[in-house]
């Protein structure tokens, strides 16, 4: 073999390799700690049915949420069902716990403060942890039926309790 070809070969093996690390590292930042901070949600989605004497109709809303980085966090969110308030930032902020998966999906539950029942969702973490898009999978207790996605914009808080 002549001299180019080997340094050739030599530079294609050694770019093969960092395209190879950046990708496996790349993959390991897909966890708890990948969306550790604040970011502020818009909801948007529509409630189907529900309870009698319940708002029935277009939901919208928007949500602040503090990822702990170790799978907590602590939310307070302002939310209308039909031109009706169901929410607003005076109520105690919900809790919850979640979890991201090393290829970046994960899932969350809140548990909420002021007599809402739980809310589970899924997500995936997109722009390298600075957005996180949800859709809502379960609204328990008395909500009815609920469709609901949002997308969370990470924000450059350190926290906001």
């Amino acid at each position: 073999m002549n001299r180019k070809l080997v340094a050739k070969v030599a530079t294609l093996f050694a770019v093969g390799l960092f395209v190879a690390s950046a990708a496996f590292a790349e993959g390991a930042l897909c966890s708890d700690r990948l969306v550790a901070g604040v970011y502020g949600f818009t909801l948007e989605g529509t409630k189907l049915a529900g309870p009698p004497g319940t708002p029935v109709g277009s939901q919208v809303g928007v949500a602040m949420t503090q990822f702990d980085g170790k799978g907590g966090l602590t939310q307070i969110d302002s939310v209308t069902i039909g031109g009706i308030a169901v929410s607003d930032f005076t109520h105690s902020p919900a809790t919850g716990s979640y979890t991201v998966n090393s290829d970046c999906t994960g899932n969350f539950q809140l548990i909420f403060t002021d007599g809402r029942p739980p809310v589970t969702a899924d997500f995936v973490v997109v722009e390298g942890g600075l957005e996180i898009d949800t859709v809502v999978t379960s609204a328990g207790g008395k909500q009815g039926i609920l469709a609901t996605r949002s997308t969370g914009k990470r924000q450059p808080l350190t926290s906001i309790w």
